[in-house]
């Protein structure tokens, strides 16, 4: 229910639009043999799995799945809404321990904060902030003692 209109098309999207020209091939093939060799191992396991688990194990194994790699992509996959090419790379330069650090801490604060105590007009925190001359800065996240 969740699978295609939510994680299932993030390959194809994602790496549509994070690789440069110069890679754009070898990366997008990486992403759909990754995708199709994933859907040949449901195909080849699902009988098995249907008749071990029945039905309601099988698809709560399955919903277990996609609610690790929500978690994963969460983490791990970052912003590359209205950004150009160019742009990208100074996205793709934020290593991935601040990026984790940025989700667990000010975006999910954020988040909380909007969308379950319902507080109207706050401000989304952004990870990286492009000036009007599209020069990036990336400010440093504090969590705890140590700065990221």
């Amino acid at each position: 229910m969740f699978y295609s209109p939510g994680e299932g098309p993030v390959p194809f999207t994602y790496s549509a639009e994070v690789f440069p020209l110069s890679h754009r091939e070898v990366g997008m093939s990486w992403a759909v043999a990754t995708n199709n060799f994933w859907a040949s191992v449901l195909s080849l396991t699902l009988p098995t799995m249907l008749r071990d688990f029945k039905p309601q194990g099988m698809f709560g194994f399955y919903a277990g799945l996609n609610l690790v790699a929500f978690f994963m992509i969460w983490l791990w996959l970052l912003e590359t809404k209205q950004r150009t090419l160019e742009e990208l790379d100074y996205v793709f330069g934020v290593p991935t321990r601040t990026h984790m650090k940025y989700q667990t801490g000010p975006n999910l604060k954020w988040w909380f904060n909007t969308y379950i105590m319902r507080r109207k007009g706050l401000v989304k925190p952004q990870l990286s902030h492009f000036d009007d001359d599209r020069e990036v800065t990336t400010p440093k996240i504090t969590v705890g003692d140590k700065q990221a």
